[in-house]
């Protein structure tokens, strides 16, 4: 009977400890970037990014889907960073599919440089999120699909918890 008790105790013991355990962020050093999904991610090698030296990576998770993609433009200038990211939106709208809404599209920062986030809902129900950042000379585009109404939250966090490394600061 002690030996039943014991078991018990050490199986639930393992599952709080397995349930309190922090997953590791995914860090990319080449992107130089950090995002919270403790997976590796694919890589799209025929991407338009790939073409101009940068990477598409994506993970497809339980709750929804995740993109994250980047490439550097050496010509670019501070001055023209909210524009990149303004045009960089407006392109991702017209590939929104017929009957799919716009919600909403906001200007956004990340830590301090200039972002813009548009939010779209399709006729079957899925939401897609799409955040474009210019950090210096790179744009980078975090986007996420999933079902509208469930793990809004989770979705949330994943998202919010995208980071830039290794970058200067604006002025």
């Amino acid at each position: 009977m002690l030996r039943k008790i014991a078991l018990i105790f050490f199986t639930i013991s393992l599952l709080l400890i397995q349930g309190c355990a922090q997953s590791e962020p995914f860090m990319s050093s080449e992107g130089k970037f950090s995002i919270d999904i403790s997976t590796k991610p694919d890589e799209d090698k025929n991407s338009a990014e790939a073409k101009l030296g940068g990477k598409k990576l994506w993970w497809r998770l339980e709750h929804a889907t995740f993109m994250v993609s980047y490439a550097d433009n050496p010509d670019a200038k501070k001055e023209n960073a909210e524009r990149a990211v303004m045009a960089s939106a407006d392109g991702f709208s017209l590939t929104i599919p017929k009957g799919a809404e716009i919600i909403s599209r906001n200007n956004v920062v990340l830590e301090g440089y200039p972002g813009v986030e548009i939010m779209s809902r399709e006729k079957d129900g899925y939401t897609a999120v799409a955040r474009y950042y210019m950090v210096d000379t790179r744009l980078y585009c975090i986007m996420v699909l999933w079902s509208a109404g469930r793990n809004d939250q989770k979705v949330s966090r994943t998202l919010n918890s995208f980071k830039v490394l290794d970058r200067s600061h604006p002025e």
